[in-house]
């Protein structure tokens, strides 16, 4: 728990998506030998909630995290971890765009085994750098900021953000 309700509300999104992408774990692994129906209710909702999900954790909260927060700790001193932070951002959106693009076709065309295997590939990549990241924003970005926000930048913030939403 953060006193920060920025850091607070940026760490329930980090659970979300590890929990979201626990789902697409689970699922690349059992059906790593055959070829899933995209209509079975637990694929389809796993891709309806990618689709949903994906762009409002890659876009919107990648996008206030380097505007607003890492913009914050430079002006504080602290550039290093926004810069790393950014570079990661930039090797997980495109991964993301690319899930999000093939889950559209695959909602109207289904899995063949070029689409499975990219989904499986896609997920496994974005499983394999999102994963991390959030958790590393959750260790060492969110306690960061969780010690050096004033109240009042904190309200701000944090009414930009929810606005966003």
């Amino acid at each position: 728990m953060f006193r920060n309700r920025v850091c607070q509300k940026l760490h329930e999104e980090h659970a979300a998506v590890q929990a979201l992408l626990q789902r697409v774990e689970q699922t690349i692994a059992q059906h790593r030998n055959d070829v899933p129906d995209a209509k079975d209710p637990l694929v389809a909702k796993l891709m309806t909630d990618l689709a949903n999900e994906l762009p409002g954790e890659v876009d919107r909260h990648f996008d206030f995290e380097e505007e607003e927060l890492f913009s914050y700790l430079a002006a504080e001193g602290n550039t290093g971890i926004g810069q790393h932070l950014t570079y990661e951002h930039g090797i997980i959106r495109p991964i993301g765009a690319a899930l999000v693009k093939l889950i559209g076709e695959t909602r109207t065309q289904g899995f063949d085994a070029a689409r499975w295997a990219e989904f499986r590939k896609l997920g496994q990549e974005l499983s394999g750098s999102l994963g991390p990241h959030a958790h590393k924003e959750d260790m060492a970005l969110l306690p960061m900021l969780d010690d050096m926000m004033d109240a009042e930048k904190e309200a701000q913030l944090y009414e930009k953000y929810v606005e966003q939403a």
